[in-house]
């Protein structure tokens, strides 16, 4: 007898226990990771990061009030079914103090609004206040998916056969997603990167790296000169890059740069490269610290997980973290979903908005379906003021 994902997401939600459940790009293995013990580790630093066993949950931004999380696994599942000795183990376990549920909605950024903030980000652009700056906004979807939150996770899966897709809970940190860029990757002694920028839909024209704009060209090359001065300043001197290529994600595609190099070059100073690299420009903007400033002003939201970085610390050592992109935040009452874009002096402001808009859509699709008949559950709203 066994039992099968839902079933164990729905204990471990029922009991608060924290857990990530994910599947690794191009693989079909999923691997849930709980923790049955009480007082999941956080830290306010990034070069406190452990890297023992389990899942790695970093914020954006430190300053914003999130800490890093580190989830360390009493029981691993492998595969989507459970045997019924370990569903009796989580039943029998006692449940951990319920989250208290922060309901009050995000401020959801409309068209016009974004529109002008782009806008305004190329004013300070045209004066060279810095070259690129990373916007984001929320979409809110009304409703309660958590009833429904396996099957949005197993089709997200479905759709995005190429990304990092997790599904993450801790306390009322519950997020979802499908990321399309790795940060960091350790795999028999080799360690990869990407420059990934850059959004069209998916089609045949698109893959076609010529027919890209100046715009979508120039964006993407500021994350790679980013990485290459991140490498030179840890004096990585032999490392391998690719010439920049369309990937696909679900239903999109981005331009993408592969950086390799081995681990023996970086041993001991995992942390430290995290923090240099982490945000690259293409999250946050060039030069970093500036653009970071600069957004947090605009932005009317925090984006707590959003473009912050997640994923596995496997037990023979590999690495697998990704940048949050293509996510939501998951609570009782709506889900939120984070999309943003580079702007570039070459930015077109309406433009800007309809890559956020197809990013939505993308997910957006998949939510909808699982709305059932209920009057407003599903429903996107595109202003709250």
């Amino acid at each position: 007898m066994s039992g099968d994902l839902t079933t164990v997401h729905n204990l471990c939600i029922r009991k608060n226990l924290s857990f990530a459940t994910f599947r690794l790009p191009r693989q079909s293995v999923l691997t849930t990771c709980i923790q049955t013990s009480p007082g999941t580790i956080r830290w306010n630093s990034i070069h406190e990061l452990s890297m023992k066993k389990g899942f790695i949950m970093a914020p954006f931004d430190i300053r914003n009030g999130k800490t890093y999380i580190h989830i360390e696994p009493d029981i691993i599942i492998i595969g989507d079914r459970t045997r019924k000795t370990t569903i009796n183990r989580i039943n029998m376990l006692p449940g951990h103090r319920l989250p208290e549920w922060n309901l009050n909605e995000p401020v959801v950024t409309g068209r016009e609004e974004y529109i002008e903030q782009v806008r305004t980000i190329k004013n300070y652009i045209s004066t060279g206040y810095f070259q690129k700056a990373v916007l984001s906004r929320i979409a809110v979807i009304k409703g309660n998916f958590i009833p429904e939150i396996t099957g949005i996770f197993l089709a997200v899966c479905r759709n995005y056969p190429n990304a990092f897709v997790y599904l993450f809970k801790c306390d009322n940190d519950f997020w979802l997603g499908a990321s399309p860029e790795p940060l960091f990757r350790l795999s028999d002694g080799i360690i990869s990167t990407v420059s990934l920028a850059g959004t069209r839909p998916l089609a045949e024209e698109n893959m076609n790296l010529n027919n890209w704009t100046v715009k979508e060209v120039l964006e993407q090359e500021h994350v790679t000169r980013y990485i290459h001065d991140t490498l030179r300043e840890f004096q990585i001197r032999n490392y391998r890059v690719t010439s920049p290529y369309v990937r696909e994600a679900g239903d999109l595609v981005h331009l993408r740069t592969d950086f390799s190099f081995r681990f023996e070059q970086l041993s001991g100073r995992i942390p430290e490269f995290l923090d240099a690299l982490h945000p690259t420009p293409a999250v946050a903007g060039q030069p970093k610290e500036d653009a970071i400033s600069f957004i947090k002003q605009i932005e009317p939201h925090y984006r707590e997980y959003y473009t912050g970085f997640m994923g596995p610390v496997h037990a023979d050592g590999a690495i697998d973290l990704f940048v949050n992109l293509r996510c939501m935040k998951i609570t009782p009452d709506y889900l939120s979903l984070f999309v943003g874009g580079g702007i570039t002096l070459e930015s077109v402001p309406e433009d800007e908005w309809d890559e956020t808009e197809w990013k939505v859509q993308s997910l957006l699709n998949i939510i909808q379906s699982f709305s059932g008949q209920q009057n407003e559950k599903g429903t996107y709203q595109t202003t709250n003021r």
